[in-house]
């Protein structure tokens, strides 16, 4: 890696999908063109890939994209070789950029394979992305669904010719249908047959048949299900919308070569694919195409060498690493390419990166609690993963773990593949921050509060001062017997939230401290201990939480915690780390909506104390 001070950092494109855009303005190009070599051994007519967002779906259909498709002048006629980019892209050699000189391309890893070669842009193709298609009712998806079916028509303008000429191969209710996509003025009908029509023009047009790429499938319909999938009626219009397209187009169509489709998630019980029986699906947990989507360990390698020595690899891989799909050691992509942008910086990239309506949603359920509360703490839950997810499924235990897992929120460790059977952990830091966010704002939610307030709350542990501690304590006393939400449903709710408070203490003070939960320490493991980060404070805490069965057994239970804390020893560890000079030892014992504290606070370099 260089040191040079006059190190000029490279281009890095972040959030394009376009493939030659990258190759040519970006310096940093995982290569994955032996995707190509796969898809065209693969027997199946028609693929359905699926990965998680931002997980290189879309950056690889272009590729495809860019590699088949004929590339023809504005008449539809064939390029002189020498104006045609597309092979270059994947050979390599150097490209005229007008003003910005000549760019020099290394070759792709694809170009030594004679036969995937001799494919190279010698097919139409036709390639529609969904992300963009999302509304508040049908009308709306159907709107989308036409400016996107329009937009795709005229980027094959030439087809309009047709509609006039005199020896065209159209029939007259063809030309008239074709005027339809090229004005606008498209019915139901023509949406419905879209794929499959503009395929048949394609495939006379270039006497070659067609590869269909369906990118984002599902993104619309998971939209419309969150938006109004409490109108069953108008949300069956969607799913019929786009089962006619994908029918249409991909079953029985004699224009097609072949059909791509990605998305996050096969949707079952919408019987969208029903009538495909020559679909083959490929998920995170198969071994075909998982070296595709995600970076692989030497991937990540070589991107870093190409780099200055920016940030300790080991960090980067425990905050974006964590992933086993499909056997392969997986890193988040678009997580690693906001990274090395940023300089090295580590940051919670994928977490703002969009399209989390749908797991929003479930994480915030008062039935997930639990269970990310045990995954926070590094538990990981077993469970059978459904391949197909129905929406009536996802609020219930195996139809959410399937949806966190496909959605790349979860890490697979196969227990019993051949029963689908696997235990799920958090993959990450960047991941883990994402749940204890959620955790938190449960929280606050339960205690009516913003996060602003929760956290003027919080800091007044960090100071190790009584007045702030007792404050702490007479603030959060109100604020438990003010809110009716978090104890309605008995006891079992209450230490639910009691665990999700002191998951949302630790996210809110992580920023200053690290954090160590269950860690064994002494003679025992400690609840909490947050030790400081260099520099931002000399105080350092222990918390030892503890529930009570009756208000009677409060103030003894509270003290019963801070004796275990004292007994144990779990300072041992606070007092490896000589900058520490204040110490808190905090014992909180809930019953209902009340609670109890008992703690001690330790001049560590003196051996001196104060007791409450």
């Amino acid at each position: 890696m260089s040191s040079n001070k006059n190190y000029q950092w490279p281009r890095i494109r972040v959030g394009s999908d376009d493939f030659k855009t990258l190759r040519l303005h970006s310096d940093l190009l995982v290569d994955k063109s032996l995707l190509i070599q796969e898809l065209l051994e693969n027997s199946a007519e028609v693929l359905l890939i699926t990965r998680p967002r931002r997980w290189g779906k879309s950056l690889n259909m272009d590729m495809l994209r860019k590699f088949f498709e004929i590339e023809v002048d504005e008449a539809g006629k064939l390029l002189p070789e020498e104006k045609r980019i597309n092979r270059l892209l994947f050979t390599g050699g150097n490209i005229d950029l007008d003003i910005k000189g000549i760019k020099q391309l290394a070759a792709l890893k694809i170009h030594t394979d004679v036969y995937a070669m001799e494919q190279q842009g010698k097919y139409p193709v036709i390639y529609i992305n969904f992300k963009d298609v999302k509304g508040s009712n049908y009308q709306d998806i159907e709107a989308d669904i036409k400016q996107q079916v329009v937009a795709l028509f005229l980027q094959h303008v030439y087809l309009e010719s047709y509609i006039s000429h005199p020896t065209s191969f159209l029939k007259e209710s063809q030309k008239e249908q074709l005027d339809h996509y090229f004005s606008g003025k498209l019915d139901k009908n023509d949406l419905k047959q879209s794929l499959r029509f503009l395929s048949e023009l394609l495939y006379k047009h270039f006497n070659q048949k067609v590869y269909i790429l369906i990118d984002e499938y599902d993104t619309p319909i998971n939209n419309s299900y969150i938006r109004f999938g409490n109108k069953p009626e108008e949300f069956e219009q969607v799913l019929e919308l786009f089962r006619t397209i994908f029918g249409s187009s991909l079953k029985s169509n004699p224009y097609l070569e072949k059909g791509v489709i990605t998305g996050i998630l096969r949707i079952t019980k919408a019987n969208l694919f029903s009538d495909l029986n020559n679909v083959r699906e490929y998920t995170l947990l198969d071994t075909k195409f998982a070296s595709f989507y995600g970076f692989t360990q030497s991937e990540v390698e070589l991107l870093l060498s190409q780099l200055p020595a920016i940030t300790d690899p080991a960090k980067i891989k425990d905050w974006y690493n964590g992933y086993t799909f499909g056997g392969k050691v997986t890193y988040n992509p678009w997580s690693i390419m906001c990274c090395l942008s940023n300089e090295g910086k580590l940051d919670y990239y994928w977490i703002d990166s969009g399209g989390t309506a749908l797991i929003d949603k479930m994480l915030l359920s008062d039935e997930m609690q639990v269970y990310l509360q045990n995954l926070t703490a590094g538990e990981p839950i077993i469970s059978p993963i459904a391949t197909q997810i129905s929406f009536s499924d996802i609020t219930k235990p195996m139809g959410l773990f399937s949806l966190l897992l496909f959605s790349g929120y979860l890490n697979p460790t196969a227990k019993s593949p051949e029963k689908n059977i696997y235990a799920l952990s958090i993959p990450n830091e960047e991941v883990k921050y994402i749940y204890e966010t959620r955790i938190l704002q449960w929280v606050t939610d339960q205690l009516e509060i913003d996060s602003v307030r929760y956290y003027s709350l919080i800091a007044l542990l960090p100071t190790c001062r009584v007045e702030d501690i007792e404050a702490f304590k007479t603030q959060f006393q109100k604020l438990l017997c003010s809110t009716t939400s978090f104890y309605q449903t008995g006891e079992n709710r209450a230490e639910l939230f009691y665990s999700g408070f002191m998951l949302g203490l630790i996210a809110m003070l992580t920023p200053d401290y690290i954090v160590e939960s269950e860690r064994e320490t002494g003679s025992g493991r400690a609840d909490i201990i947050l030790l400081p980060q260099a520099g931002r404070s000399d105080n350092a805490i222990i918390i030892e939480y503890k529930v009570a069965k009756t208000l009677k057994d409060l103030p003894s239970v509270a003290e019963i915690g801070l004796q275990q804390i004292i007994d144990k020893k779990y300072d041992t560890k606070v007092k490896e780390h000589r900058y520490v000079k204040k110490l808190l030892k905090l014992s909180m014992a809930f019953c209902g909506k009340q609670v109890a504290f008992a703690y001690q606070i330790d001049t560590v370099s003196a051996c001196t104390n104060e007791n409450k």
